[in-house]
């Protein structure tokens, strides 16, 4: 299976991954970052940030960018 990393970030820092996740395929790597932005807008945090100008770059394991996936605005 090819391994796949989801860097998150926005216009002025980022967050690398250094393990990266074994996929299937892109479906199921879309699905993983879709997760992850998921996890970050409920994490502890969540509130304290706006989420508009993030995004998670996936990329292969020759660390090129596969595509983006940004995180949707919410309003509250």
């Amino acid at each position: 299976m090819p391994r796949y990393y989801f860097d998150i970030m926005d216009s002025a820092q980022s967050v690398p991954d250094e393990a990266g996740l074994d996929c299937r395929d892109l479906g199921e790597a879309h699905s993983q970052a879709r997760t992850l932005i998921a996890d970050a807008m409920n994490g502890p945090e969540a509130t304290r940030i706006d989420w508009r100008a993030w995004r998670v770059e996936v990329r292969d394991e020759a660390r090129e960018l596969v595509f983006t996936v940004p995180f949707p605005s919410h309003s509250d």
